[in-house]
Parts: structure tokens; C-alpha cells; sequence
């Protein structure tokens, strides 16, 4: 089929649709058309040579034509039909015209952004479409201001009744700030929110055991009470006063996630540690160094004697103190052998877990240990240490920390081997 003649039977499919004007009225036969004088003219006359017969004009076929109009009248409709069935879809899930009635919790962390809340109420069903959400929320302004919490929401909710939902209410709720410190255990981090008002401990215990969090560094642990010790991340936080022990947790972990940086990843993962072991060496870092520039000199010794056959224990007093009940100034023989997979005396290597929930710099120092030969370190009483490398010379450091005179002022000799 020629070009002009697809042209002309589109224009025919369009004007049928009523998206084109009709095509100008020829002159009926027989009707005489006036023209003023000087536009008269003799219709000019082909040429015919004598006795050559008029030449016939082609005949149409007129099943091509047929043809035609049905193919694109049929490609029409059929785009037609698929448009206003995605029209009929999408409108459905903006405006919840016919989806079912289910219930469904969605946690949103003070670091969420649209998108990330698109995609939560995409996993939970509560949308079809998030891209289509987001650019809902950002045309109708309710982007914005969305508030952290846990939100029982129900499928058959528009968007704009989802987004509503989320939105910060204009009666602002109290809020408290709770410092963190650096080496604080989950048990004392739950003490301290439940005592500034933020939230209950058996409520936060139960969170941090039970709820799946997101974060692929918690997708592995084991649901026990422990379970989020080390992940906890000290640091200045705002929190609600009443505050959903959900949200409480998911802002430690938000904060964490965002310390632990692809290059520190990569670097534990050259090391030959996970993100876990890194966090437990961590650990005992924080609970043993008061230091930041002790914290590499501790670190190394951790990694001299997980290196080496001749130390299959760690040794470290912290986790002795971990296991207790309570903690002891003074550890004993006893305590000492205390049964727990968390006595670096009793276990191999390292602990079942992490001792407490440790800051940057402990971190760091658990990737960047400095490179000594150091396989001992005792505690001084100005809260530094002596390293050795010998057990002779940490016996000689031993009776040296126990008898020097260090005065509270005193700030020489902070670090010696």
C-alpha cells in the first residue's frame, strides 16, 4: 500500500474517531458551480490522436481498502484498550477503587527517605506501584515532614490516606536527647532509654530479639538476647518521648549502617573477617582500651594471638566480666573459670559475640591494627597499659603496674612497651 494511501486511511480511522473535522463537500453531479467573470475558464482538453481509444483510469480495488481501515482501526483500538486498562490499574492502586481489606505493620526509621517508604509499602502490598507513589507524594507536596514510627496501615488505603498517615502530627510530641557512651552493653543502653522516658527495656529486649530488621549485618544473627549487642551504635540521638521500641532500635542500627562504610567493608573483608568478627574484636577493644591511642596497640595483640598456635586463648578480662552477673573490680580464680561461651579464659579464639557495643575509633583500630610483636598488656593505674612481648617481660610489667606511684596529674609515660 502506497504512503499517501495509508495517510489517507488514517485520516479516514481519525475522522471516524472524531479527532479529525470532516473532509470538505464535493459538488454533487449536475450542480453548476458560479465563478465570477474573470475566473471563467474552458476546462482545458487532453490531447487524442486520431483513432487511439481513451485511455481507462484504474479501477480500486476496493478489498485493499477494507483491509486497511480494519488494521488500523484494530491497532487503535487495541492501544486504546491497553492504555485504559493500565489507566483503570493504576487508578485503582492511587485510589484504592477495589483492593482488599488487610492489615499490615510498616516500620519507618527517621532516615528513610520517599523512596525507601515506597519500596516498604511495595514489599507489604500496600502499593503496586512505588515509582508511581513517589511521583503522587512529590505532585501532591506529601513528601515532606514524614514521621518515624511503627504504622499499622491497611491495603485498601489511597495513597493520600497512606501518606497522611505517615505525616508528622502538628502538635509536636516530646522529645528527649540521650547521649550514648562509647562501650555500653545493650543492657545498659535499655537501662538508660527507660529511664529517660523514651521506652520500657523489656520492650526494646524484646525489638532487638525478634524483629527482622532490613540491615544485611543482622539478617544472620541468631534471635537471642544478645542478639544486637555490638550493633547498638553509641552516639547523641533525639528520641520521642513513648517512643516505639521498634523505631528506638532501628535509629542504633540506621547509624551504624551508615558508619560502616563501603571501605571499611572492603577492608574487613581483605582482612579475612566478617563484619561480625570485626564487631566483637571491636568490642573488646572498647571495654579494654581507655585510650584512642592505645586502641591499635590493643588491637594487635588481639591479632598476634589469633594468629599464632602457641595462644589459642585471648585471654581478655572484659569478657570475663561480660559473662558475670555483675561486675566485679577485682576478678577472681574463680570468675576466671567461670562457664561461658563468652570466657575468652575457657573458649578458644574469639567470643560467642560481640561484649559491647563499641564506638568509631575501636572499630577503626579493629581494622587498622598497628604492627607489633606484642603478645601481653597489663593495665596500669592511671588507665593506660605496658606491652611485652615475652612473658617475662609482661611478668616484670605485671609487678611494676602493681607497685609504681602515679600521681592523678601525672601524664608521662603514658604508653610504654
Amino acid at each position: 500500500m502506497s504512503n499517501k494511501k495509508k495517510r489517507s486511511t488514517l485520516r479516514q480511522v481519525l475522522r471516524n474517531l472524531g479527532l479529525l473535522p470532516p473532509p470538505a463537500r464535493k459538488p454533487s453531479p449536475g450542480t453548476t458551480t458560479l465563478l465570477p467573470p474573470e475566473e471563467q475558464t474552458e476546462p482545458p482538453v487532453p490531447p487524442v490522436s486520431e483513432g487511439e481509444p481513451e485511455a481507462e483510469a484504474p479501477k480500486a480495488d476496493p478489498r485493499k481498502g477494507c483491509f486497511a481501515t480494519l488494521t488500523y482501526t484494530a491497532l487503535v483500538m487495541g492501544l486504546a484498550v491497553l492504555l485504559a486498562g493500565f489507566l483503570i490499574i493504576s487508578a485503582n492502586d492511587v485510589f484504592a477503587l477495589v483492593k482488599a481489606d488487610r492489615e499490615v505493620t510498616v516500620v519507618i526509621t527517621d532516615t528513610d527517605t520517599i523512596k525507601d517508604v515506597s519500596k516498604a509499602f511495595g514489599d507489604a502490598g500496600l502499593i503496586r506501584y512505588p515509582s508511581l507513589f513517589r511521583l503522587f507524594a512529590d505532585v501532591s507536596g506529601l513528601d515532606k515532614n514524614i514521621a518515624p514510627g511503627e504504622y499499622t496501615l491497611n491495603a485498601n488505603m489511597d495513597y493520600r490516606t497512606l501518606l497522611r498517615k505517615i505525616q508528622k502530627k502538628a502538635a509536636g510530641r516530646e522529645v528527649v536527647t540521650v547521649v550514648i557512651p562509647e562501650g555500653m552493653t545493650q543492657k545498659e543502653i535499655f537501662a538508660l532509654l527507660e529511664e529517660k522516658g523514651v521506652c520500657e527495656a523489656w520492650r526494646l529486649q524484646g525489638a532487638a530479639q525478634y524483629y527482622d530488621y532490613s540491615y544485611s549485618f543482622v539478617k544472620d544473627l541468631p534471635y537471642s538476647p544478645n542478639r544486637l549487642e555490638g550493633y547498638l551504635f553509641p552516639d547523641t540521638y533525639n528520641f520521642y518521648v513513648n517512643e516505639n521500641p521498634i523505631s528506638v532500635v532501628g535509629k542504633f542500627l540506621a547509624n551504624f549502617n551508615r558508619k560502616m562504610t563501603v571501605d571499611m567493608k572492603a577492608r574487613a573483608e581483605n582482612m579475612g573477617y566478617s563484619i561480625h568478627e570485626i564487631v566483637i574484636i571491636a568490642s573488646m577493644i572498647e571495654r579494654e582500651a581507655k585510650y584512642d591511642e592505645e586502641r591499635p596497640l590493643v588491637s594487635s595483640v588481639i591479632y598476634n594471638r589469633l594468629k599464632s598456635s602457641n595462644f589459642p586463648y585471648l585471654q581478655i578480662d572484659a569478657t570475663v566480666q561480660y559473662a558475670l552477673p555483675e561486675y566485679k573490680e577485682v576478678l577472681t580464680d574463680e570468675d576466671l573459670a567461670i562457664d561461658s561461651p563468652y570466657n575468652t579464659y575457657k573458649v578458644k579464639g574469639l567470643p560467642a559475640g560481640p561484649i559491647s557495643n563499641p564506638g568509631l575509633a575501636a572499630i577503626r583500630a579493629a581494622l587498622y591494627p598497628d604492627d607489633t610483636d606484642y603478645y601481653y598488656y597489663v593495665v596500669r593505674k592511671n588507665g593506660y597499659h605496658y606491652f611485652s612481648k615475652t612473658l617475662a617481660e609482661h611478668q616484670k610489667a605485671i609487678q611494676k603496674a602493681q607497685t609504681e606511684v602515679i600521681e592523678e596529674t601525672d601524664e608521662t609515660a603514658r604508653i610504654e612497651g
